[in-house]
């Protein structure tokens, strides 16, 4: 069935143009434009909407997301004694899932084990920093995880774990806490993510399910969720099980396959060391999780595969790895085989000209999160106490990506900062450096048409151009003139994917 959506004020990218009504039949554009539209089916008034391509968020974990709608979510508290009370409400409510996250270091004393025991007693629970690389457990959880050899735990002045865990020590809480899930419970985090999504105006994410973290049987379980939502999943198996992930369907892996850890808890792996030095046990320099020689094998054997490998690297020596390792790759089986196939880096954050330059060459695509910046640049973040300013300064250089000639999309990386599209944007007009802000249409396009074109590659997507998917959504204001604060501000009206309204969730049509 034929609707023209009319009355609307609808801004037709990939340009600027605006045009007062769109088409669509079948879920695809037929046509946009101003005066009268075509005769169709049914008509839908805008009643003065503006009208946009919906949005794609190209780095997300949907099960973490829907899991802090439920659970509690910490951004900005400091206090040791609110997250407590926090996870009193959780003890009192009788609710299943003692799950917290995104709390920040440094709190204003050390959250412990100890403490989180007063509160949730011999309960498995687990409160996530807002990097997700980086855990405090309770008693009850830490007793379960085989912590044996395992870098990241710290110790107290007896030798004694505290209860707080990086990296691979972090990814064994996460994984025995998604074991204690029930299919169900991972099935609902999903479909609160989804709804989240969906509120923002997001018909598409690029989901980094990190297997060696959660599991085969709870991506089983996803993909089943997966199937019933209308947002368009593009999921990334995290692993380097090359045979099972092609066997089973899938023709991208990797996505958060991780190279490193990350700043904030002062595992980016790094060519020169931290500022302020990592806590005992972990390098100076960062973590490197790979070694030259398995990661060249893992990328010969997705290349050969034909498979689309996406890295997470951020500090610029991961970065520096996964560029050389594709070079050695492309020395062996051609540079015109590996380009084509656009293998993505990960947040990508400390980029030199050099690694622009050469990503460029062998045709990979960078995957950053503009919101990075706006919590933690500045001669004052949390970038600048880790390696400071001289070297921070020179991350996250989305304008200098674009102008290299990379393929750049934006995303989230949920819940390491908000699933929202419009913070993103305005994160990219107020970067920290000046150099690196972009303009207010270049800032929409990193977050629909570079966003699926990371992976999907360069095309229809994301605009209101005949031929792409009728995917819409309907905001309160004018996103382009406004100035960047009130960007952040946009309410969304309704969100439509191939065609379907899916927000507001009543009276679906």
């Amino acid at each position: 069935m034929s609707t023209a959506i009319v009355n609307a004020r609808a801004l037709r990218l990939p340009g600027a143009s605006l045009v007062d009504w769109v088409v669509e039949d079948g879920g695809v554009i037929q046509a946009a434009g101003t005066g009268e539209p075509p005769a169709t089916d049914r008509t839908v008034d805008a009643d003065g909407a503006w009208l946009l391509p919906a949005f794609c968020d190209a780095h997300v974990h949907l099960p973490a997301t829907g899991l802090y709608e439920s659970g509690i979510d910490l951004r900005g508290e400091t206090s040791v004694d609110a997250i407590l009370d926090r996870f009193a409400t959780l003890i009192d409510d009788r609710r299943t899932i003692l799950f917290g996250g995104n709390f920040e270091d440094p709190l204003d004393r050390p959250l412990t084990r100890h403490e989180l025991d007063r509160v949730v007693g011999d309960r498995e629970a687990l409160v996530a920093r807002a990097d997700m690389h980086s855990c405090v457990t309770s008693t009850a959880l830490l007793k379960q995880l085989d912590l044996s050899d395992v870098e990241g735990v710290d110790v107290d002045d007896n030798g004694e774990p505290t209860g707080y865990l990086r990296e691979r020590a972090a990814a064994a809480a996460w994984t025995r806490f998604d074991a204690g899930l029930s299919d169900e419970q991972q099935a609902e985090a999903v479909r609160a993510a989804a709804r989240r999504a969906y509120s923002k105006g997001v018909a598409e994410v690029h989901e980094m399910f990190v297997v060696e973290w959660r599991g085969w049987r709870s991506l089983e379980t996803f993909l089943a969720t997966i199937e019933d939502l209308a947002l368009r999943v593009v999921v990334y198996p995290g692993t380097d099980d090359v045979a099972r992930v092609r066997a089973m369907g899938f023709d991208r892996i990797g996505g958060d396959y991780f190279l490193d850890g990350s700043f904030g808890s002062h595992s980016a792996w790094m060519t020169e060391g931290y500022v302020t030095p990592p806590p005992e046990g972990t390098p100076e320099q960062g973590i490197a999780y790979r070694e030259d020689a398995d990661l060249l094998e893992f990328f010969l054997e997705a290349q050969s595969r034909g498979l689309q490998v996406g890295v997470h690297a951020i500090g610029d020596a991961a970065i520096e790895q996964a560029i050389r390792t594709w070079e050695s790759v492309a020395d062996k089986v051609g540079i015109t085989e590996v380009r084509p196939l656009g293998h993505r880096i990960e947040h990508f954050e400390c980029a030199s000209d050099d690694h622009i330059e050469r990503a460029r060459s062998l045709g990979l695509r960078a995957s950053v999160q503009p919101a990075f910046d706006h919590f933690w640049g500045g001669p004052d973040g949390l970038y600048t106490d880790r390696i400071g300013w001289d070297r921070a300064r020179l991350m996250n250089r989305f304008a200098t990506m674009l102008n290299g000639g990379l393929l750049v999309g934006a995303g989230s990386d949920s819940t390491v900062t908000p699933l929202d599209p419009f913070l993103q944007v305005a994160a990219l007009r107020t970067h920290h450096v000046a150099d690196e802000q972009l303009g207010r249409i270049e800032s929409l396009r990193l977050h629909t048409t570079g966003a699926y074109a990371l992976a999907h590659g360069p095309g229809l997507r994301g605009t209101l151009e005949p031929g792409a998917p009728a995917d819409l959504v309907f905001v309160d204001r004018d996103v382009v003139e406004p100035d960047s604060a009130e960007v952040g501000t946009v309410e969304v009206l309704q969100t439509w994917i191939a065609g379907r309204r899916v927000w507001p969730e009543e009276d679906r049509s």
